[in-house]
Formats: structure tokens, C-alpha cells, sequence
């Protein structure tokens, strides 16, 4: 597979065993910097995505919303979300990150094909059924 990433409206390609496109519509949408699938923390637990990336400014968290709209999906969408913070909610403290990693177990989630993420910097495929992801 080959990685194709869209920078300046500039097609750049490079080996990798997934597809980065267009950039996600959300208001709300994070971007990120890695994105893998790994086993699950014991034997027997199956795949979870692990998503990383610059922590957003103000917000409260990045969370990882699949979505749910269609029920058999080719490739199943995970979008990378910011959660606002409610402006009492701090209290005043600095709750600064630079970066953060998040993931989601994919047991029940994943398309006939595999998954989709979305992040505000484009989009990545990865295939769970052992072939090529376009």
C-alpha cells in the first residue's frame, strides 16, 4: 500500500498500509500525527485504534466518535473530536498538554472493509480484512 497525502493541493506518495485524503468538515475536528492499530491490552481483546497528535487549544479533551449513521459501511467512520470545556469548569487553573493519545477497542465497530479516520488534517484507511485500502 502507499501513503498519498494531500499538502498545498500537492500529491505526495510514499509505502505505508494506509490513505490520507481531504481534510475533515467538523468545527470541532483535531488533527494528528499517528495513527495505528494495536492488540488489545491481554490475549483475546482483538484490535484498538491509537490516534496521537498536538493537543488542541482550549478545549476539555480529544475524544474518538465513530459513527454510527450507516449500518454496513464499507469502511467504518472514527472521527477525532475536541470537547469544549464549560468556562466555570477550570476554575481558573491552566490544564495545558501538548500532545495527546487516545484509542477505542474496534470489536463491532469496523465496516465490511475496515475503518475511516477523520481528523482535521485528512483522512487515513486502514484495511482489516488483509487487502489494499484505497
Amino acid at each position: 500500500m502507499e501513503l498519498v497525502v494531500k499538502v498545498n493541493d500537492r500529491i505526495e506518495t510514499a509505502g505505508a498500509k494506509a490513505f490520507v485524503t481531504e481534510k475533515a468538515g467538523r468545527a470541532n475536528a483535531v488533527a494528528f500525527d499517528h495513527a495505528e492499530l494495536r492488540a488489545g491490552p491481554t490475549f483475546g481483546h482483538g484490535l484498538y485504534l491509537v490516534v496521537s497528535g498536538p493537543a488542541p487549544k482550549n478545549c476539555g479533551q480529544v475524544i474518538l466518535v465513530p459513527s454510527l449513521e450507516q449500518h454496513n459501511p464499507e469502511y467504518r467512520r472514527i472521527e477525532i473530536v475536541a470537547e469544549q470545556r464549560a468556562p466555570a469548569a477550570d476554575h481558573g487553573l491552566a490544564l495545558a498538554a501538548d500532545s495527546y493519545e487516545k484509542s477505542i477497542p474496534l470489536s463491532g465497530l469496523a465496516g465490511t472493509k475496515g475503518i475511516e479516520l477523520i481528523g482535521a488534517n485528512g483522512t487515513q484507511k486502514f484495511s482489516l480484512t488483509g487487502g489494499a485500502s484505497s
